[in-house]
């Protein structure tokens, strides 16, 4: 008898342990679909506000892809906004069909009822949508950054193209800078000579250039020379030694006139020449004539 009693009574107290878990199982079931519905118009609302949200970012990704100018980021960010409003649709569907009338807060009996579960789903649908709306931004800021990138590459090689084109087109329009240009890079192959022999040869550029005038040029510094004669004459009467000698000469006959005979003065003349003047007290007639030769 004591083994069947034993038995029932283990029996009975596995029986009433499962109970109590079942009851604290269910309990908690309860308590948690209890919190969800008293807190589904409130989740619902900001699941709509979700949707609405979604819809006007998908507006401005569309505007984004827009401004891109190449064209696989063009596809690579198409790709990716399809994937944002799809996933913005199944969650919109998902919503209408919990709700009683499409746009509106008010959620079905049922849907109110097990809201719980239909919150965790709506809740992984709008999560994955943030995934794919952070992973468009990721993109599209890598490609704006990699086009401000080229655009500044861009405006270094102009930069540093610039002085260039601008030396390019000042010897097309100016044919001797360009003929200057090419003698410079000329000289500047050919192999240097002393400095001593630079200085030396560049002395005798500058007395050539001194020396030596172009034709039909004449540079007239002083008084024009006649020639001929005249000008002999005329440069014998302008020198002084001259003029003291013909002073000497007249002073000489002054002093051989009688002494009570007036003398007369000169008439006011230009001083004659020495080819005009007489010869007779000349030094040049003082000199003894050669002998003549004895055949």
């Amino acid at each position: 008898m004591a083994g069947p009693s034993s038995s029932l009574l283990w029996t009975l107290i596995l029986l009433v342990t499962a109970i109590i878990l079942a009851l604290i199982v269910l309990a908690q079931i309860l308590s948690t679909y209890t919190i969800g519905y008293l807190a589904a118009p409130r989740e619902i609302a900001v699941f709509v506000d979700a949707i609405e949200f979604s819809i006007q970012e998908n507006e401005s990704y569309d505007r984004d892809v827009v401004r891109v100018q190449r064209l696989d980021d063009k596809i690579r960010l198409g790709r990716l906004l399809r994937e944002i409003q799809r996933g913005g649709d199944d969650l919109r569907e998902e919503l209408n069909r919990l709700l009683i009338h499409e746009g509106g807060t008010a959620l079905r009996t049922s849907a109110r009822i097990m809201w719980a579960s239909h919150r965790k789903m709506l809740e992984d649908r709008v999560r994955r949508l943030d995934l794919l709306r952070t992973r468009f931004l990721v993109v599209y800021m890598g490609i704006i950054a990699a086009t401000v990138t080229d655009r500044e590459k861009e405006k270094v090689a102009m930069a540093r193209m610039a002085p260039l084109d601008v030396e390019k087109t000042t010897l097309q329009h100016y044919p001797y800078q360009q003929h200057q240009h090419q003698h410079q890079q000329h000289d500047a192959h050919r192999p240097k000579l002393p400095k001593g022999m630079l200085d030396s040869l560049k002395k005798k550029h500058s007395l050539t250039k001194i020396k030596t005038q172009p034709m039909g040029h004449t540079e007239k510094t002083g008084t024009p020379h006649r020639s001929g004669w005249a000008g002999v004459v005329q440069e014998l009467q302008r020198s002084p030694i001259l003029a003291r000698r013909h002073a000497s000469i007249e002073q000489a006959m002054a002093m051989k006139t009688p002494l009570n005979t007036p003398v007369k003065s000169p008439p006011m003349s230009p001083p004659l020449s020495p080819l005009q003047e007489p010869l007779c007290d000349s030094p040049l007639l003082m000199t003894p004539s050669p002998k003549p030769l004895d055949l």
